[in-house]
């Protein structure tokens, strides 16, 4: 009797794994830190060309892409549970002081922009109703990329500080102090190693924070000299 075909998510996990180069399974941090050199000239030479909105989305998709791939997979095999476990009371509160804290500076200045674009919608329109409401959603239109683009860079701090404690900053983590579930790629060590090197923080807030946050100021800019320009 013929054993079962293996399915194909396995078999491609198997490929990838006999394939993957020596260098980068010893050196994945390595690798990781050209991809952002890589990245950080395609964004000055995004600023030097002035290349549009759509180019400047790809180059950050394309550029977050192996940090965020690798991350997205650790986290996602990592029962949250897993990290209660080693945290203490005091970091517990802590984090939740300070989601509140940023959430409350957040809502006080959404309030006074409010007011501000209020006042300055009426102005620009002259006080005209139907200019105020097409000024309205002409600005509410062109907020949406930023403030878009400031949640994700929230969420990939979120990520960047799990991350942290899960794996710690080595390339290759310590097997004493590693919370990385152990059947995370158990059969696949190869494809393991590149995996939690490419999950690292700070390659993570370097690939995909810093193109993020270069789109959020050029896009902020753009809508600033909009406005009042």
């Amino acid at each position: 009797m013929n054993p079962p075909p293996e399915p194909p998510p396995r078999r491609f996990l198997e490929a990838v794994e006999r394939r993957l180069p020596a260098s980068l399974v010893e050196h994945p941090l390595r690798w990781s830190w050209a991809w952002f050199v890589l990245l950080a000239s395609a964004t000055i030479l995004g600023w030097v060309a002035d290349w549009p909105i759509p180019v400047w989305v790809a180059v950050v998709v394309v550029g977050s892409l192996p940090s965020l791939t690798a991350t997205v997979a650790l986290l996602l095999r990592t029962p949250r549970s897993h990290l209660d476990e080693h945290d203490s009371v005091f970091g517990h509160f802590f984090v939740r002081f300070v989601t509140l804290v940023v959430g409350f500076a957040a809502w006080t200045i959404s309030v006074v922009m409010s007011a501000s674009l209020s006042t300055l919608l009426q102005l620009m329109a002259e006080n005209r109703e139907d200019e105020i409401t097409y000024s309205g959603i002409q600005l509410f239109a062109g907020l949406m990329l930023p403030v878009v683009l400031a949640i994700w860079l929230v969420f990939l701090l979120r990520c960047a500080w799990f991350l942290a404690k899960l794996r710690g900053w080595r390339e290759h983590p310590s097997l004493k102090r590693s919370r990385v579930p152990g059947t995370f790629l158990a059969e696949f060590p190869r494809l393991r190693h590149v995996v939690v090197g490419f999950a690292h923080p700070g390659a993570l807030l370097a690939s995909a924070g810093l193109s993020s946050a270069a789109v959020l100021t050029e896009e902020t800019l753009r809508l600033t000299f909009t406005m009042f320009f």
